[in-house]
């Protein structure tokens, strides 16, 4: 592969899943490991074994095995380890599949039904799984819910129901039937009893409340509890007999922070762990070359006495371990950013475990690691599949930037520079600044092959953090809750400033702006209110917050909350039309390209339409690339020929306005 790279060479990235550890054999680890096809326009998953001890990989199921197209995922032991549960893509859809260690077959066991998530029952004997039972007739159906529609799903106009599947005579019973979504279910150490979460008051979806419901499977009996949370993520039974979560205290949306809690079952008592370290939980950063299928936030250890879970903070995925009687929490001092783990083993003297890691200069590779708490981890690559790819990588500088705001905040940023194989800066095509979506999500030290096929055509790349983002604390995450367009746009003109004031800034060096989602609200809005991008690229993006709270799956709570939680449609218009970009439309002097997909239904494609029609009237220099069939999600997990197709697209535009 030459120095200059081609949208195709984004299918050399091996995508690796979660990986799953054998519950007896510590050393065997199964994963999805996935592979982008242009030529198929899909992606190729199958499940590999790895064995962490001598290094040795091997394919789960022969390729004769996987059907026409091999697209397995999401892989999960059975407490014994005779059976691996996983998914299975087939025509569209994930069904529920079983492979039988001692006789080497494959067993479908939900045929045509989408299975949303899954867990075995203790005795390896039964497994509990979630599905939509849907009410959409093709020729015309009823809506009666709010929450109709989902983006990535398409209508969702049932609900989530639980199903427990009888593994030795294949019955399967629905469990619930409650007009209300379901999910995370979890049994008791005994698997007498099942917890799971339902997240709505029956025939109420507008606001989350979430009930546990805790149901006797021998006696069919079930009782419920309604905990002092806004929205829980996970559930885990405790060594002491309570239960832990993690979830949201206050506001069920992505602007509050995920925390630990504690549930005293007797007492139906929630006790948050506020005095724990202030981290945002989960999975926040952004990355085109990752696919883990089913993420893990947490790994229970000892029966529950502590926890490896996984947390986003400045600009690194972390994990971290956690012990429950002590209410310590410790990061384990990974050189990487980590995609996806699971737990081997853990006592008093040492934890083993191993992840799937990545850096700026390298895509995702698993890892096996043990740590003794006061020494230095000990880290061994179990692949190498992106040796070859990561050498011959352009030459770039990357460096790090902490640039304070006007107001007192520390931006974290990242600028990547072409060079020569000198190490000298090259005559660039020009500097591009990128704005991530969410807005509570982050760039990091994650690898984006985006950013590489820029810098290897000869720009300059930056991108940073402004108030918001995810991994900076919840007071950091707040401060862009009514101030879109504010505080945050300020916070990335100082980081831009500040890269070409200590880097430069070449002679006729032209400069870009790009970003998508929430980025793509605020490239809108910036050059409607300022002119100093020669061209610029919107995608997926918003320009109407009016119009955006009643057509998008989430705008009518999420959009509503992001404007302050204080406004409403009916009482607030000329504020909500205050924020949004098309209310400037004649003050737009930078050409730009407008991206979009046809099945958004996070930001509707009527956002670009309203976008591209009020520019294109008003005579400003626009274009618009439509994606059929697409969704949101389509940068990082659409199909492999729109992903090339929008990369081709981007690069005439900016070489046009060169």
């Amino acid at each position: 592969m030459s120095a200059m790279l081609k949208p195709q060479d984004m299918s050399r990235i091996i995508l690796l899943g979660t990986p799953a550890v054998h519950p007896c054999d510590q050393e065997r680890v199964v994963l999805a490991k996935t592979q982008m096809s242009l030529e198929q326009d899909a992606y190729l998953s199958r499940l590999v074994v790895y064995h962490t001890g001598t290094g040795a990989e091997e394919p789960l199921l022969p390729d004769a095995e996987q059907g026409e197209l091999p697209q397995d995922h999401s892989p999960k032991w059975s407490p014994d380890g005779t059976k691996l549960g996983f998914l299975r893509k087939v025509r569209g859809v994930d069904e529920l599949w079983v492979y039988h260690m001692e006789e080497r077959t494959a067993e479908r066991l939900t045929p045509e039904v989408k299975v949303k998530e899954y867990v075995f029952s203790p005795d390896g004997r039964k497994v509990v799984y979630t599905s939509r039972v849907n009410d959409v007739n093709p020729t015309a159906y009823r809506i009666t819910r709010l929450r109709y529609k989902f983006d990535g799903e398409g209508m969702t106009n049932g609900y989530v129901q639980l199903f427990l599947l009888d593994l030795e005579t294949g019955e399967v019973q629905q469990l619930t039937t409650r007009r209300s979504d379901h999910h995370t279910p979890v049994f008791t150490p005994d698997g007498r009893k099942l917890y799971y979460v339902s997240d709505y008051p029956e025939d109420d979806d507008r606001d989350k409340f979430p009930t546990i419901h805790v149901r006797d499977l021998a006696a069919g009996e079930e009782t419920s509890f309604r905990p002092a949370v806004k929205s829980i993520s996970a559930l885990y039974p405790a060594a002491d007999g309570s239960l832990m979560g993690i979830g949201k205290r206050h506001i069920a949306e992505s602007t509050e922070l995920d925390k630990w809690f504690r549930i005293n079952l007797q007492k139906e008592e929630t006790i948050w762990l506020d005095h724990l370290p202030e981290l945002h939980i989960g999975s926040h950063l952004i990355s085109d070359s990752k696919r883990p299928g089913a993420a893990r936030i947490a790994a229970p250890a000892a029966g529950g006495e502590a926890f490896l879970f996984l947390a986003t903070e400045q600009g690194l995925q972390a994990l971290y371990l956690f012990k429950v009687k002590e209410e310590k929490v410790a990061r384990i001092p990974l050189p990487l950013n980590v995609i996806a783990f699971d737990l081997a083993s853990y006592d008093e003297q040492e934890i083993r475990f191993v992840f799937v890691g990545d850096s700026m200069r390298r895509p995702g590779e698993l890892y096996h690691a043990v740590w003794r708490y006061a020494e230095k981890i000990e880290i061994t690559a179990l692949t190498d599949d992106h040796a070859s790819f990561a050498a011959a990588l352009p030459p770039a500088e990357i460096r790090e930037y902490r640039v304070r705001s006007k107001d007192g905040l520390e931006i974290q940023g990242w600028s990547m520079t072409p060079m020569d194989e000198q190490g000298e800066p090259v005559q660039r095509k020009g500097t591009q600044l990128w704005i991530h979506g969410g807005p509570h999500l982050a760039y990091g030290s994650a690898f984006h092959y985006d950013f590489w096929y820029w810098v290897s055509l000869g720009y300059r790349v930056l991108c940073c953090n402004p108030r918001g983002s995810t991994g900076y604390g919840q007071a950091f995450a707040r401060a862009v809750v009514g101030d879109w367009g504010g505080g945050d746009v300020e916070d990335l003109f100082g980081f831009l400033e500040k890269v070409l004031a200590e880097e430069g800034r070449d002679e006729g060096e032209p400069l870009y702006l790009l970003g998508g989602s929430y980025g793509g609200y605020l490239v809108n809005w910036i050059i409607a209110h300022d002119h100093r991008f020669r061209a610029a690229v919107t995608e997926r993006s918003i320009c109407n917050l009016y119009s955006k709270i009643g057509s998008s799956d989430n705008g009518f709570y999420n959009n509503l909350h992001q404007l302050g939680g204080t406004m409403d449609l009916w009482t607030d218009e000329q504020a909500i039309m205050a924020r949004s970009p098309i209310r400037y439309a004649p003050q737009v002097e930078t050409p730009v390209l407008i991206i979009h997909a046809e099945q958004d239904h996070r930001c509707p494609i009527e956002q670009a339409e309203q976008w591209y029609i009020a520019l294109k009237r008003l005579g400003k220099e626009t274009a618009f690339l439509r994606l059929p069939g697409a969704s949101h999600a389509y940068v990082t997990a659409g199909k492999p020929q729109q992903r090339a197709a929008r990369l081709q697209a981007i690069e005439a535009w900016l070489a046009e306005y060169r």
